[in-house]
This record gives C-alpha cells, structure tokens and sequence, in this order.
C-alpha cells in the first residue's frame, strides 16, 4: 500500500515548502521566501475563496501621503506586463468571464484582495495575485485618472453623518498613532501624492514575506500547495526589511470633545474610548459588553431597551475595534427629533459604567457567549466568511488568534468585565463627537419640485452624441469600445449540478409549498421563506405600510413577548434573524440557523407569522422610528433622485410610483392598529407561500417540523398579480433635486422596462446589460466614464425588478457635482454606441462566461441555494430552471442579444434625474 500521506510531504519538503501548524482543519505553510500560506479544504461546493492579505494599511502612512495604501489598492488592478486590460486580459477581464466575485478591501492594519470562484480557476486566481505581487506597471497615465475615482469614493462617504463622525473620532482621539489618519486618507494627500510615493510603497510591503495566502474551498493540499509554490515561489523576499510602526499613543489625559454642524437630518451622537490591542487578555471582556451593548437589531440588549424602546433614539451600536495597536470602543446613537443629545449622552455613558458598578446577570453573558459560539458555527455555513475571518486574524496578530477566540471568550466572568468596564469607560479616556444638523440657508432650500412635467433636454444636448461622432476620428470612437482580446478567451464550461434530483417538493393541503435539500456535513440549515405579501397587495391601503406591519410584528406574538422573541434569536447566534423583508410582491424571511435550533426556530417563526399582538406601545415607537428613517432620506441624495424619478416616470396609483416623505409621514401619522390587522387579515396565507430548507438534517424531520407547525394554518389565496403597463416617455426629460452640503451628487437615468423573468429574451436582455453596466470597472459605462475619464467611483445599469415587468431600467453613477455634465454626455455617447454597434463577440464571450461562473459562485452555501431555489418555484419557473440556467447563457447568439438591445434600452426617452449640491 502506498503512502500517500508521507509522499505528499516529501514532494512539499521538495520544494521548499513547510508545514508549521495544524488547529481544527486550518493549515499553516510557509514557503522558502516567508510566504505564509493557510489551507482549509471544504467541500461542501465547487468553489474556492482566495484571499492574500499584506500586512500594510493606513497604520504604515504619514503626514502627506495618508491614504497611499487605499490607493495602491486601486492601483493593482491597472496591469501589469502579462496581465493588461490594454491587451484584454487584466485581472479584471480574466475574473469577469469566469463569473468571479472580486475585490479588494483597506483598513488600518492590512490591505486585503480576493476572489470567489468556480473550483476549477484556482491555478489562474493563484497566477494573478502573484503577478502582481511584484510586477505592477504603475503607470502615471493610471494615477491620474484613479486619482479622481479615489476622491469621488471619498466625497461619496461625506455625504453621509457617521463617515464624517467616524474620521474626526480617530482624527482626535489618536494625536501621535497614525490610526489618527482615516484609512481613506485626506483629501489634499489623495489629490496630491505623487507616483513615485506610491511605488516607493509597492516596493516597501508587496513582498512575500509581508504576505499571508489563505484558501479555502473546494481544493487538494497537495495540489493548491504546488500552484502557489510554481507562482509565488520564484518572487523572492523583500531585500530590506519590513519597516514597524514604533509610534505609541500616549495615555489620554482628559476628555475631548468635537462638533460638526452641517445641513443634515437628525442629530448623532458618539463616544470613543481608548482600549488595548487585539492580542490583549481585555479583549474578550470588551468584546462581550459589545454583545450586551447591542445594536438597533438586537432587540433584548441593553442599549436597544435603554434607548430605542424609549424613543430616545432611532438607531444605537457598539463597536468594538480589536486592532493591532490599541485602538477604540465606540458607541453611537442618532436620536429622534426633539431629544436632547446630552441626555442620550449620559444615559450611554450610564450604561458603561454600570458594567463597573454592577455585575452583569447570568443569562446576559450566557447569551453573549451562546450567540458567539453558534455564530462561529454559522460562519463556516459559507467558506468564503472564514476565509475573510482568517485574514482579519492575521492582521490583528496572526490566524491563531481566530482558533482560540471562543475558548478566551467563554472564559470570560462577570468579574473580568468590572474589572475591565472600571479601567476603560472612565470619563477622562474619552472622546465625544456630536453632529448638529443645521438648516440650509435661504439659498440652499430645497428645488425639490414635483409640479411641472421636467425640462426637456434642449436640441442642443438631444444631438450631442451624434454631434460628437461625427466630428470624431475613428481612434476616439474605438476608444469608446472596450479593447479587443489579445487572449483566446475560452468558452464558458456548462454547469451539470442537478437540483431536481436532489429537491424534494411537497405542497400541503393549506398551499403551502415545501422544498427541501440536504447538504450534509455543514451543521447548519440555510432557511428561507415567501408570502404573497409585498407592496402589490397593500399598495391600495398605504405605500409603506406592510413594511411598517413587517417590523412591528417580531415585537411581540402570541407565545412570545418581544423581549422572549429577542433573546431566544441571540440565544440562536442570529439577533436579526426574523426581521421580514417586504418588496414588491414577497414578504420574505432567511437565516442559517444551527441544525439543533431549527425546531424552536420554526415554532418561533409560526407564532409570529400567525398571531402577531400588534400592540399599540410598540406601533407608536415603531412609527417614531419611521419618522426618523423618512428625515434621513431627505439629506440623501440617491433616495431622493429616486422618488424624483419613479413620480416622473409612473402615474400616481402605479406600483412603482413614490409619494413624497412628506406625504409618506402625514400617512404614517394616521396609521393604526386596526390597520395593521387589516393588513396582516389580507396578506398572510399559506396559500401560495414556499418555505425551503437546504443543509444538514434529515428530509423526513424537516417535513415532520414544518408540517407540524403550519399545517392548520388555514387562509384564502391571494389576488392575481397583474402589473399596469407604463408606455415610455415621449421624450429626454432631466430634473434637477438641490440638496445643501453634499460633496458627492447622484445621477439616475431611467426608463420603464417591459422585461420579465420569464420572458423568452429574458437571458439575452441580462447578457446585454451586463455588457454595458453590470460591472463598474469591466462594462462599458465603468470603462469609459470610471477607467478612462475617472469621473466616478460607481457606475452601473440594471433591471431593477423583473419578476412582472414595468419596472425601471436605470444607469446610476455618483460624481462631483463639477463633473455632472460630462458624466452625462460621456454616458450618451456610451449608450448610442452600444445601441448602434452592439454587442461584441469578445463581450459576449466574456458575460456568457460571467454569468454561468456567478450562478456557481451563488450557491456556494446552503442559504444561497434556498434563495435560488424559493425565488425560482415563486416565479412558477420551478427547480428545473436552475440546472438549466448555464445552457440558456450558453445558447445565446450576439443576433439575440443586439436584439434585446435595441428591445428594452432607449436612452433617448428616458428621465434624468441629479441630486446634490448643484
């Protein structure tokens, strides 16, 4: 008998390669030149994360180059000599057409890149990240226009309050530690760091042995071992060393406060306190009283009770940044209109220093520990959060740190959090920021405007695309288009996974449809659910009503107080796990739950779904809530330009049509609890409802639980849905939305759309908007208007919801507000080209391949197949249409997708919407 075991190390011993440490299935390597590399094999899919991490972020910056590192970041996906998007082949050319999930991610102690994907690319995902580990091209002509995308990246954050409170916390409570620069940098250093200090950065950290590769997924030791080692291990190690950061924050000697006042929505609130490093024994302390803190989702913690039961406040958190050099505690509320913000203040500084004061209870820290555990277990339910768990591990102190956490945090006493709450939560280690939002003067009231039918584009700018193409050259028009392929691209691989072998489907005699799945090995449960409950059914009784109805309901059943409903879900490692989600035609529910806690789940489930108490104290501090939602989405620029936009673009009674916030809060005034019965009376059945079930149990207990908990549940079916078709605007309109104060503006272009889910065209219209919008760095509009002209951080085009058509197709982008009118024509000129031209064979080569990868890489966990799996029977597509998703991409023609082009995108009839300071 051969020794595999044994013949697999000496081939690793061979190359250099050494193992240095195994703990609950997690391997440690390390390569000759310092590599550090860790393995963990799941095969519970066909997919695989990669993710490298260096050991480099804003902590290694300075006075005049902060943010360097963020935009290094940037800077690796601009090519290197093999792998150029000049050529069609960079890293993001190669990752689209294999249906990839990519990023990359900065903080202050790591910079991180990843990619999800199908199994069998890992060798190229290896090749890649090694390529640029060493060989980046770091070209001026790529900084230049980066810059601009950086910055528009950085405007876009302070448009938003907890950006700007979370910059200057740092910015004042730190004075010597780089963590006081924001990860992002400032705003002179990002629009003035010179090239040259950006490659002295790549030549400083980009080294392997500042570099942990972590894998996990479906993949062999032995053979990923190999890859990394025939890519990784010729680079050879850093010849200096790494520079370490030496610089101590010294204890703070009294408490600092800050202030920022700007046109805004509601009055915020946060405390900052100095705590110690991640590897420090007071870890585990602070991170439970982060639990017992709690979060406007966890409903049985003791912010949530002291402070949004109250009304004091619409949305509370607690942070705990357990970094490489000591860092912050932070806690956080916004408050509702008319509360005073020093009381809010006192009563979070209350509740922390009651942790000195008195013990916390038994059953407090249990919970903490119970939702800590099991949610350690709900992390693995999908490999790719392990994976982003190790490598945050790493930049903290190393991959260990993350196998013994829930060993140090069970280990945790009351005492130890006296001890600790005594030493940290002392008024004078503190840091106070509050925002005041003040009101815009009188030349910055809002041109919000909804009488009128908008402007009419002049002819002017109707025909400046045509005017600009036929006074181009024919290089500047190509130059529109996305380069051609130097690279054979290969054809995309059908995918012959088969669910309806596997799917066991049952309808009860109530109406209600079953659809169950094992995936065994995962000690979890992926658990989703559908009502006939969305926005369709209830439009007629209020916009936002049955989402109002939605989040009272968990507060309280039947069975259960709010308070009993609360803990049992943290005692479930999920805090959030019954919150009900309401779109336009589905009330949906999902959560990964541990297979132990399925029964008591759906028990909980049942009695909230059926007979909710809809108590009025809880609908009186629910709408107090919604006022506040509805005052910060008059500040917001993006759901502002979206009410603009859906009350031009449909009639008042549509599905699809907005009321105004101010409409929407004299309605919810008169909002009651008989309404909500009424509402509740008219949506819940069985009849038409999927609950689905995918992960590790056995399908004769399931069916048994399910049926024992909603088989007498009885109810009528529900209405038809029918949708009005909206014809297309007569011609180009734009409306303009002045809000004060904000850096960054948003733009929406849109058009009602006639697609529908189950429409003949429907893969080939998808195909087409991929090409041109799908992605904002390898589509179309992100090529030309983000890539090349650096306009933007963000552009996209989408098919907001096909399930019955008539909804919008939009292009959305947000750019500096000096910029808007040449973002608007760049994407005209990109949109008339695309109609004329169509798409090409390479771009369909590349989406066809994008979308059959994509679908894979979706239903890596159990949860993500019971999504596809529900959303597909509530179509009426059925379980069949999943294995057949990859050869319907597989068997379009370019022919159907210029089609489709020409079918369903009609830039020169849509609406324009732009908010922001203008």
């Amino acid at each position: 008998m051969i020794n595999t075991v044994g013949t697999a190390d000496k081939k690793l011993a061979e190359l250099g390669i050494r193992k240095v440490s195994e703990v609950k299935n997690v391997v440690e390597y390390v390569l000759d030149n310092g590599l550090k590399v860790l393995l963990l094999e799941n095969h519970s899919a066909p997919v695989i994360t990669l993710l490298v991490l260096y050991k480099v972020g804003s902590r290694n910056e300075a006075v005049g180059h902060t943010g360097s590192t963020h935009f290094l970041e940037h800077m690796l996906f601009k090519g290197t000599k093999k792998h150029n998007p000049e050529k069609g082949n960079g890293i993001d050319d190669l990752l689209t057409q294999i249906g990839a999930y990519w990023n990359a991610t900065t903080w202050f102690d790591r910079t991180s890149y990843f990619e999800v994907v199908p199994a069998e690319y890992l060798e190229l995902c290896i090749k890649l990240e090694a390529d640029r580990m060493r060989n980046l091209l770091l070209r001026q002509e790529d900084h230049d226009s980066e810059m601009s995308v950086v910055r528009n990246e950085l405007e876009r954050g302070e448009n938003f309050p907890e950006d700007a409170l979370e910059k200057e916390m740092y910015a004042l409570a730190f004075r010597e530690h780089p963590y006081h620069h924001p990860t992002i940098g400032w705003r002179s250093d990002v629009e003035g760091v010179p090239m040259d200090r950006l490659r002295e950065f790549y030549n400083t950290f980009y080294w392997p042995n500042n570099a942990t590769v972590i894998l996990v997924g479906d993949f062999e030791n032995t053979e990923a071992l190999s890859m990394i080692h025939k890519y990784y291990g010729k680079i050879p190690s850093s010849p200096n060393p790494i520079p370490d950061v030496y610089t101590v924050e010294p204890p703070q000697e009294g408490e600092r406060r800050f202030q920022i006042k700007r046109v805004g929505d509601l009055p915020r609130v946060w405390l900052g306190y100095h705590i110690p490093e991640a590897k420090h024994e007071d870890t585990y302390p602070l991170a439970a009283m982060r639990h017992i803190l709690g979060s406007s989702y966890e409903r049985s913690s003791r912010l949530y009770k002291r402070l949004i039961d109250t009304s004091m406040a619409s949305e509370i958190f607690a942070r705990h940044d357990d970094l490489r050099d000591p860092a912050l505690f932070m806690v956080g509320a916004t408050t509702n209109q008319g509360v005073d913000l020093k009381e809010v203040e006192e009563a979070i500084q209350d509740e922390l220093e009651k942790f000195a004061r008195e013990p916390v209870t038994e059953q407090e820290l249990s919970r903490a520990k119970t939702a800590n555990r099991k949610g350690t277990i709900l992390s693995k339910a999908d490999p790719s959060s392990l994976a982003f768990m190790l490598g945050e591990a790493e930049s903290k102190q190393d991959w260990h740190w993350l196998m013994e956490y829930d060993d140090n945090f069970d280990a945790v006493t009351a005492d130890d959090i006296m001890r600790v709450a005594a030493i940290y939560f002392d008024r004078d280690n503190r840091t106070v920021g509050t925002f005041i939002p003040k009101e815009p003067s009188a030349a910055e009231v809002s041109a919000f405007d909804d009488e009128g039918d908008g402007e009419e584009l002049p002819e002017e700018a109707e025909e400046f695309a045509e005017e600009r193409a036929e006074s181009a050259d024919l290089s500047s028009l190509i130059a529109l288009r996305p380069p051609m392929t130097r690279v054979k691209l290969e054809k995309p691989k059908k995918r012959t996974v088969s669910f309806e072998s596997q799917v066991v489907k049952e309808v009860l005699p109530n109406g209600m449809t079953l659809l169950l799945m094992r995936n065994p090995g995962t000690e979890s449960v992926g658990l989703t659910g559908y009502l006939r409950g969305g926005k369709y059914f209830s439009h007629d009784l209020g916009s936002n009503v049955s989402e109002i109805m939605a989040d009272v309901m968990p507060k309280g059943s039947k069975n259960y107080s709010k308070l009993q409903i609360a803990e049992a879900l943290e005692n479930m490692g999920i805090p959030g796990g019954l919150d009900l989600q309401i779109d336009n035609y589905r009330m949906s529910f999902s959560s990964n739950i541990v297979v132990a806690d399925l029964p008591e789940y759906l028990r909980l489930l049942n009695d909230v779904l059926r007979n909710p108490t809809f108590a009025e104290d809880e609908l009186a501090k629910t709408k107090i809530e919604w006022h506040s939602r509805y005052t910060e989405a008059l500040t917001n620029t993006r759901t502002m330009a979206w009410v603009k936009l859906r009350r031009s673009l449909y009639p008042e009674k549509h599905l699809f049509y907005e009321k105004t916030y101010e409409e929407l809060t004299e309605e919810l005034n008169t909002l009651d609890v008989e309404k909500l019965r009424q509402i509740h009376n008219r949506l819940f059945t069985p009849h038409s409802s999927i609950i689905t079930l995918v992960g590790d149990f056995e399908i004769d207990e399931a069916r048994k639980l399910i049926r024992d908990q909603f088989g007498d549940w009885q109810g009528k079916e529900p209405r038809k849905i029918e949708v009005a078709e909206v014809k297309l605007p007569q011609s180009r309109q734009r409306h303009d939305v002045f809000l004060a104060d904000k850096k960054s503006a948003d733009i929406v272009i849109a058009h009602p759309s006639d697609l529908r889910r189950a429409g003949k065209d429907y893969y080939a219209a998808k195909l087409a908007n991929a090409a041109l919008g799908q992605d904002t760095i390898t589509s179309r509009l992100g090529n030309v208007v983000r890539d090349r002209a650096g306009l933007t951080y963000g552009i996209h085009s989408s098919f907001s919801d096909t399930a019955f058509g008539s909804a919008p197709w939009a292009v959305t982008l947000s750019v500096n507000p000096a910029n808007i009118e040449k973002s608007l024509q760049l994407v005209s000129l990109v949109l008339d080209d695309y109609i004329q031209n169509g798409i090409t064979e390479d771009e369909l080569l590349k989406e066809t391949g994008r979308a059959v990868g994509s679908f894979t890489v979706g239903l890596a966990s159990s949860l993500g197949i019971a999504r596809a799996l529900t959303e597909f029977e509530f179509l009426g597509l059925g379980v069949a249409e999943l294995d057949n998703v990859s050869s319907e991409y597989l068997a379009i023609t370019k022919q159907q997708v210029d089609s489709a082009i020409r079918k369903y995108l009609h830039p020169s009839r849509a609406i324009t919407v732009v908010a922001g300071t203008l």
